[in-house]
């Protein structure tokens, strides 16, 4: 799609550097500031090296994870979305902190050394401005034995660009907490944390995006339309309609391509085949053949409807996390010596998402809090109408990144 979407101002659901092992540039990126060359240098010395875990692109394994999370995310009944980004960064955080057996299992899980992630995240941060911001910060607890090495907290400070703060973990810290999340995703997410009475240590990333589509709906393209959710339940909606110019067709499922204002980023949709439902056609998706079903996007017309949408994901994703392969980080087999002065283990992984597509263009948002805790020592003609569940993204057009990834299987009320 780089050549289409270039052409259409695409390229790339889901909202995302730091010091591992470095990889050398990747192609196309500018040189690396002073700053980032001495970052890279020292990391070189203090992490070594590691394998390509797997034949593939950055941007395909995390494609790829953000797909394997989602499959194990979605219940086949509720709407849930993601942000890959937000989640990426907050694992990527953590992971800059880990040795040993921990950080090869990160690299597993995460399918990539530590070091190119770090340069893919790079990418992605350095191309945030009007329509994504994201931000990124540390909290943790003043015990007097607990603290970040000197080394790990530049990293995340000059990398990551992370807040570092030291706060008792009382009720007042909770309430800082959440509203620095509402305040970096522009209060559409108010609380990610509720309690931190066991937390030694929390790493949050919180994301917000905001874009107009590149033309926005008319009146008369908002049509009464109904939606047969997941249940089978047929819901009145509003359908937003109108013929778009980038046509999607993989063999399993069909949809389009829209393009927001300014061409950094697009919305992508793609709607199962009939008779094969969207939990089938997720299972069997890879993080390459959706890349390069949204890059080879035909240049045809396609008239599309879809349905105005405000919806909200909340989840814990330690269980899939672990699931997936991420065991030792969450018991006292982890290895964080390189974050903290004191042994710990990841508690919680929690993540929300903010979603709402209208007439105008697309406001989301996200953030992920890791919470550590003390270890135990197109041609006329084609149609394309979401009035069923279906995946849905939003990509940059430029480092494949995937801001956010989802399933709608309702439109909430």
């Amino acid at each position: 799609m780089k050549r289409l979407l270039t052409g259409l101002l695409l390229a790339a659901l889901g909202l995302q550097l730091i010091g591992c092992a470095a990889q050398g540039p990747v192609p196309g990126e500018t040189a690396p500031t002073a700053a980032e060359q001495t970052i890279t240098e020292e990391t070189e010395m203090e992490q070594p090296a590691t394998e390509q875990i797997e034949d593939m692109t950055p941007q395909e394994a995390a494609a790829d994870f953000a797909l394997a999370l989602l499959q194990k995310c979605e219940d086949g009944k509720n709407n849930c979305v993601l942000s890959p980004y937000s989640i990426l960064t907050a694992l990527a955080m953590t992971e800059n902190g880990a040795d040993g057996t921990t950080l090869r299992q990160f690299e597993e899980v995460l399918g990539m050394p530590c070091g190119e992630l770090n340069a893919y995240l790079r990418d992605c941060i350095a191309r945030e401005g009007q329509e994504v911001a994201g931000a990124n910060s540390i909290w943790l607890r003043g015990d007097a034995d607990l603290a970040l090495k000197e080394d790990y907290q530049k990293l995340v400070q000059e990398l990551f660009a992370a807040d570092v703060f030291t706060a008792p973990f009382d009720a007042q810290t909770v309430e800082q907490v959440n509203a620095w999340v509402s305040e970096h995703t522009k209060e559409r997410i108010e609380q990610i944390i509720d309690t931190l009475d066991s937390a030694s240590t929390v790493l949050i990333n919180a994301l917000s995006f905001d874009a107009k589509w590149e033309r926005p709906y008319a009146p008369n393209e908002v049509k009464d339309g109904v939606f047969t959710a997941s249940d089978g339940t047929v819901q009145e909606v509003q359908m937003l309609c109108a013929r778009e110019n980038a046509y999607l067709d993989d063999g399993m499922a069909t949809g389009f391509v829209k393009p927001y204002e300014g061409g950094k980023y697009s919305f992508v949709a793609l709607l199962p085949n009939e008779g094969t439902d969207v939990r089938t056609y997720l299972a069997a998706l890879t993080g390459e053949r959706l890349l390069t079903t949204i890059h080879t996007a035909a240049e045809q017309q396609v008239m599309v409807s879809m349905p105005k949408l405000k919806t909200e994901t909340s989840l814990q994703l330690s269980d899939m996390l672990f699931a997936l392969g991420l065991t030792d980080a969450f018991t006292s087999a982890a290895d964080f010596s390189r974050m903290a002065t004191a042994a710990q283990h990841i508690d919680e992984v929690i993540h929300k998402t903010y979603l709402r597509i209208d007439e105008e263009g697309t406001e989301a948002a996200a953030a992920t809090a890791v919470i550590m805790t003390r270890s135990a020592a197109v041609v006329s003609g084609y149609t394309v109408t979401l009035d069923r569940p279906y995946l849905m993204a939003i990509v940059d057009n430029e480092t494949d990144c995937l801001l956010f990834l989802g399933v709608i299987n309702q439109i909430p009320e």
